[in-house]
């Protein structure tokens, strides 16, 4: 009797473990500047207990199903009959020489959508995944999707489906209820078999099967699209630039910022652009024309400002909107790079994130999937924490051009080194990351999957290059302990000679 007891009691026990461990595995992590969450249990003796890892992966395939939409076949008076010209599809693929995004208004002054993305990740289970944004609550419980697939001879064939809203934001740093959010449509597609056709526009309105396929977006798929998703991906890292709103002339600066990166490994640039200075716009044109660079012309939604003075003084006094608004051309970049880069990296044109003991993000993040094995699948995003490189601390003359002495080369920086999570930016995982935010993924695609991994400092910083800001920072405090730093003076000669290049192109497109 004693050890029929013990044998139910053990039972009992693993059981406990394994719920608390698919409990704990599933919560979202915390919001940047809030405490990091609890960390994961201890593993138990002798390792994982049996069947967890199976108990997790039924879990998410359960999910899956649970929330799968299941679509239908609009009629023919909604695309069924009609020909590719009658309904006026078109599909972006690949297309570098589009460098504006409108946005769709769907729902009058409440929901606006920006792009479609074609997702392959999970297989049997195709997305669209639509960046859009809210403002306030929609007045429709429901949100629905029509898709439309181009056939051969020129027909296309509609379906719609119940969408699955998820927001770009964490209800903790809150500001939803009547602001302008983004969110994320996704429209699980109908798996047909036997058919090859791939979506060629999206809708995402109030009612299903729409009608008007010529107010929808065209649908992004890029040429990778038909080769196995696990292949290896043709630019390992993308950076990802917010919109830049200045009229100041950086053009020297910027181009010290895309060939610094370039030498660290960055294969494609993606910027999105406000308002700037001509010089500027001639230094993106330039590198665009060696796709090196891709850029959008960036606008806001419904009657946010677009003005120039107007948008700048908005902003200025609503960070939070500020802030929200930011993460649409992160996540834009994010999904149009899916197959095309295995990391993307949210970041500013002050920062750069730079090895201490490499020379190359590649040897880097080799490095840290040694170091970690088999558990590096397991995050979303690699995080390198932030040291700031004042400008009020260098000891330097300044030339009459960067090229003599770009700010990325300086040396002195601050011993402090932000905490975990704060200032962070991150390599965030093409095949992991739902959403991101311009620290660290925001959410997974997978519930199981954690959020952020921080790499050792003595492996990489981010070095920050801004100049003290006393509202948000104690700079008395920061520049009263400071270190000297050499790590990036290793890509003095080789940045220098890249800019020169770049800049006598540029001298010579103005002389013509």
């Amino acid at each position: 009797m004693l050890v029929a007891c013990t044998k139910r009691a053990c039972r009992a026990g693993l059981v406990a473990v394994l719920v608390t461990a698919l409990c704990v595995l599933t919560l979202l992590d915390s919001p940047p500047r809030l405490p990091d969450p609890p960390a994961d249990p201890p593993p138990t003796p002798g390792g994982e207990p049996p069947g967890t890892r199976s108990i997790v992966a039924y879990s998410w395939a359960r999910r899956l199903a649970l929330d799968y939409r299941p679509s239908k076949e609009c009629d023919g008076a909604n695309g069924t009959n009609g020909t590719t010209s009658e309904m006026a599809l078109e599909t972006t693929s690949d297309a570098f020489e589009l460098t504006a995004i409108r946005w769709l208004e769907t729902i009058p002054r409440r929901l606006f959508l920006y792009s479609g993305h074609l997702d392959l990740r999970v297989a049997g289970y195709p997305s669209l995944r639509v960046i859009a944004v809210k403002h306030g609550p929609l007045p429709t419980s429901s949100l629905f999707c029509t898709v439309w697939y181009e056939e051969e001879r020129g027909r296309v064939r509609s379906y719609s489906m119940e969408a699955l809203v998820s927001p770009i934001w964490l209800e903790e740093w809150g500001g939803e209820t009547d602001s302008y959010t983004g969110i994320l449509v996704s429209c699980q597609l109908p798996s047909l078999e036997g058919y090859t056709a791939y979506p060629s526009r999206v809708y995402v309105g109030a009612t299903s099967c729409y009608e008007n396929p010529s107010h929808s977006l065209a649908i992004f798929r890029d040429n990778e699209t038909q080769k196995d998703y696990s292949s290896s991906n043709s630019k390992r890292f993308t950076l990802c630039i917010k919109g830049l709103d200045f009229d100041e002339d950086i053009s020297e600066k910027l181009v010290a910022f895309v060939e610094l990166h370039r030498i660290l490994g960055a294969g494609l640039f993606y910027f999105y652009v406000f308002d700037v200075h001509e010089n500027v716009l001639k230094v993106l044109r330039l590198y665009e024309r060696s796709n090196v660079v891709r850029w959008f012309d960036l606008t806001l939604p419904g009657d946010l400002p677009n003005d120039k003075i107007d948008r700048r003084e908005f902003f200025n006094n609503d960070i939070w909107t500020k802030r929200r608004m930011e993460l649409i051309p992160y996540n834009h970049c994010f999904y149009e790079n899916l197959r095309r880069s295995e990391f993307v990296i949210p970041i500013d044109v002050d920062e750069a994130i730079v090895p201490v003991k490499r020379k190359s993000w590649h040897g880097l993040i080799f490095d840290e999937r040694r170091k970690l094995g088999e558990t590096f699948e397991e995050f979303a995003s690699y995080s390198v924490r932030n040291a700031y490189f004042f400008p009020e601390l260098q000891n330097k003359s300044k030339p009459d051009s960067f090229l003599g002495n770009p700010d990325y080369l300086d040396t002195v920086r601050t011993s402090s080194i932000s905490p975990e999570g704060d200032s962070v930016k991150s390599f965030i995982s093409t095949r992991r990351a739902l959403t991101v935010h311009n620290h660290y993924a925001l959410t997974t695609l997978n519930p199981t999957t954690r959020r952020a991994h921080h790499l050792d400092p003595n492996d990489a910083l981010k070095h920050h290059h801004r100049a003290c800001d006393s509202r948000y920072l104690d700079c008395d405090l920061l520049m009263e302990d400071v270190r000297i730093d050499v790590s990036a003076l290793r890509y003095a000669n080789e940045l220098k000679a890249r800019m020169k290049v770049t800049l006598n192109d540029l001298n010579s497109i103005d002389n013509k």
